[in-house]
């Protein structure tokens, strides 16, 4: 077996999947170590004074040195039926069987509070279920699928643009830490890269690789989010959107990809089925609510509704319906969008 820091002088190349395969069959199992690697007449010149030149790893990288390779079964199943899989792995946390079962959450750094709502809820929805979720660990919808994955008590999977050593963004460190618990951290990137914009297309790629479906929330044009679902749309995995506001510029690339064909997600029950898997929890009760709390649920849409509009209608003072949004939004039933409310 290869050693650890065999795969970690490998992915430091910054070769393409591809080439880092092809590699590997070039170099053979008699080449185990670095030093092999570092060797290696198959290398290039260039890449064997790049593995010289390299410093030694710190005590905190060798802690975070855990490589899971294409050449091991413990390798994610879904991934090694890509067309072009990463050569390995390193993981903080626990890879498990079940994960085979999982979709990704996606959609903009810059989310509306309706948008977190969304995949916060979907997220907790789909963990309850058994299905592990996986995303980026970005700002913004990423961080809501995790966290609401988590909430749930479910296991949930950060796919990271940059070395495990540099987690990005770093104000995300508690949530890594809290994944970690209950999921895993993971990266193609060897430790001490860097989060360059140009390592993102090949970690959505690795997203989309990983999971049986793919859900956008909220999605402008442009947001990386619509290259995960494109790939996953090329490797034969479904594709799912959410619904918003017509007009909605926050939701533009969303709206394209269902005119592509992606499907419009209004229940998790949709997911689930196309995964061709029944939950493996029974649904939370649901929450007991007020007679007020319900008139407003029952006059709340798809459309933002504003507080005092809703007070109007309902003859209450605009303190009480906004008493009662609170408590229905923490129940994630309701979710501010647009300077009012709509419903979930």
């Amino acid at each position: 077996m290869r050693q650890q820091e065999f795969w970690q002088a490998l992915l430091s190349l910054d070769l393409p999947p591809r080439k880092s395969r092809e590699l590997l069959e070039r170099l053979g199992t008699a080449c185990l170590s670095a030093d092999d690697l570092a060797s290696s007449r198959v290398l290039s010149s260039s890449e064997r004074l790049c593995l010289q030149e390299q410093k030694p790893l710190s005590e905190v990288q060798r802690r975070l040195l855990r490589v899971v390779s294409i050449e091991e079964d413990a390798y994610p199943a879904n991934l090694r039926l890509l067309c072009d899989p990463p050569a390995a792995l390193m993981v903080e946390g626990d890879l498990k069987p079940e994960d085979e079962l999982a979709v990704a959450i996606v959609g903009t750094r810059r989310a509306t509070p309706y948008g977190r709502a969304v995949a916060r809820k979907l997220a907790a929805d789909l963990a309850a279920g058994g299905v592990t979720v996986v995303s980026g660990g970005a700002h913004g919808i990423d961080a809501e699928a995790h966290a609401g994955a988590l909430g749930a008590g479910g296991r949930t999977i950060v796919v990271a643009g940059s070395g495990l050593d540099r987690p990005y963004p770093a104000a995300n460190r508690s949530l890594f830490a809290r994944v970690v618990k209950n999921g895993a951290v993971l990266t193609q990137f060897a430790l001490g890269t860097a989060p360059d914009y140009w390592r993102f297309p090949l970690r959505n790629y690795t997203i989309a690789g990983l999971v049986r479906a793919v859900v956008v929330v909220e999605a402008p044009q442009g947001s990386g989010s619509l290259s995960t679902a494109n790939a996953a749309v090329d490797e034969g995995r479904h594709v799912f959107a959410t619904p918003a506001a017509v007009g909605s510029q926050g939701h533009a690339g969303s709206f394209r990809l269902i005119n592509d064909g992606a499907t419009l997600l209004y229940t998790p029950d949709q997911v689930f089925e196309a995964l061709g898997v029944e939950r493996r929890v029974a649904e939370r009760e649901p929450p007991e609510l007020t007679d007020t709390q319900n008139n407003i649920l029952e006059r709340l849409t798809r459309e933002p509704e504003l507080v005092d509009n809703l007070s109007e209608a309902l003859g209450l003072s605009a303190g009480v319906v906004l008493a009662d949004l609170t408590k229905l939004e923490i129940e994630g039933l309701v979710a501010r969008s647009a300077g009012g409310y709509v419903r979930l």
